[in-house]
């Protein structure tokens, strides 16, 4: 596919103007070096994007999107979310059916686990709706493994810890909705920080994920006005702290274990009067089977409560010599995740996404088309929507024109920073221009 034909599908399906720029400036000259890890790239960015990337890309006035049909599948199958995304963007409180806050849990592989895409999509929220509170979603202590995340978030230890993850077939684990434990035969503390400035929302609850028949439960050290919350603390292997008399937690916390060793699955700051909650959970090398390997997913699922359910293995699951891919087995992998997801949150709605154009060892990977057709498929049978990412960024041969431009990663099958940042917003905006199609009252 040449860079004019992809350039029609974008504009098409509704990149504008970032993407007629990216197709018509991108280009192998300016590139930097691309001899870096697929995680180091992810936070590389091309010095033209700095520059011209952002803002003719985006329509704050909501109610002029228009409807992008020709990528988006299934939006009749998540009329709840839809419906409270739509008064969440418009500020109507009386649409909303819920006090509590509208939550999405964006599940997928090394795309999600590098943390921007979720980032650039509360990015997108909170510049569109500047008073709405957006919450983090649970942090996985990827990098207290020494693995990569989100950038903004960390974790300190004088520990030594070991990251077993469930997309490893060479690991084992009592894993749960994070699908990693990061393990500790020490007593050392944790340090974790949430990556918001201290203060710039108090949060006043706090979710500690562990193991549920672990006797070794993580203490945040904090100040008076704390009490554990006992409704929930000790169920599926998480304990919950609530804030009274007015605290607030720090954006940096101490935990402390209880016993000589300890296991880690995640941590959540709430803040107060939460409206929105994105969390992003990923590992790298997931595929559909991976989150089957979890014993107590659909345990903290529940307690998670989403309104969204995001499914964005795809990539992985083409990932392969393209002979070995076989439909059947994809698609029962896939009905066999949705029915769990189902019996753990009966009114949860469910996204699927499909993979982004790719190579594998070093030639063009037909397994993503199979893939995303393999995923559309679902749709109507299951009751889901799909986001068809593989044609939103140009089909066969994007990835190619993506790396010339600096968005994707030098095996052509991750991306660079700006090039998750992208995915971001596009899934940002294909959920609102679904939601005001879906429901096209205006502010």
């Amino acid at each position: 596919m040449n860079r004019a034909t992809v350039a029609r599908r974008i504009r098409a399906n509704g990149m504008g103007v970032l993407g007629i720029w990216l197709l018509c400036c991108g280009g192998p000259g300016g590139l930097l070096a691309q001899r870096d890890s697929a995680a180091t790239e992810a936070e590389m960015q091309d010095d033209r994007l700095a520059v011209e990337r952002g803002d003719p890309h985006r329509d704050p006035d909501l109610g002029q999107l228009d409807p992008m049909a020709s990528v988006f599948y299934g939006a009749e199958h998540i009329p709840q979310f839809l419906a409270a995304w739509n008064a969440l963007l418009r500020g109507d409180a009386t649409a909303r059916q819920s006090t509590a806050p509208l939550e999405v849990v964006h599940f997928g592989g090394s795309h999600v686990q590098a943390g921007r895409i979720g980032w650039s999509f509360r990015q997108r929220l909170a510049a569109d709706k500047p008073g709405l509170i957006i919450g983090r979603g649970i942090h996985p202590p990827h990098r207290l493994g020494r693995s990569n995340g989100p950038p903004e978030r960390g974790w300190q230890s004088d520990a030594e810890w070991r990251l077993q993850s469930c997309a490893n077939r060479n690991h084992s684990g009592e894993w749960g909705i994070t699908g990693v434990e990061a393990c500790q035969a020490d007593t050392a503390a944790v340090r974790c920080w949430s990556g918001s400035p201290a203060g710039a929302h108090c949060c006043d609850a706090i979710r500690v994920f562990t193991r549920p028949d672990s006797s070794v439960k993580f203490r945040p050290m904090l100040a008076a006005g704390w009490h554990i919350d006992t409704a929930l603390t000790g169920l599926h292997g998480i304990t919950k702290w609530t804030a009274t008399s007015g605290a607030s937690a720090p954006d940096t916390l101490l935990l402390e274990a209880e016993a000589t060793s300890g296991v880690l699955q995640g941590v959540e700051w709430r803040p107060r009067d939460v409206d929105f909650v994105f969390h992003d959970l990923g590992a790298n090398g997931a595929n559909a089977t991976s989150w089957m390997r979890n014993p107590h997913f659909a345990a903290q699922l529940s307690a998670v409560d989403p309104g969204l359910v995001i499914l964005a293995w795809g990539i992985n699951d083409a990932h392969m010599v393209p002979r070995r891919f076989d439909p059947s087995r994809f698609l029962d992998h896939y009905r066999r995740l949705i029915a769990t997801i189902r019996a753990a949150v009966p009114d949860a709605e469910i996204l699927l996404v499909s993979n982004n154009d790719s190579h594998y060892r070093y030639r063009h990977n037909p397994n993503a088309q199979a893939v995303r057709d393999a995923m559309l498929s679902l749709v109507a049978p299951e009751r889901v929507a799909c986001w068809d990412l593989y044609n939103h960024l140009g089909g066969k041969g994007s990835i190619d024109v993506l790396h010339a431009a600096g968005y994707a990663a030098a095996d052509r099958l991750h991306m660079r920073k700006d090039g998750y940042i992208l995915m971001g917003e596009l899934l940002y905006e294909v959920l609102v221009r679904a939601a005001l199609s879906h429901n096209p009252a205006t502010p």
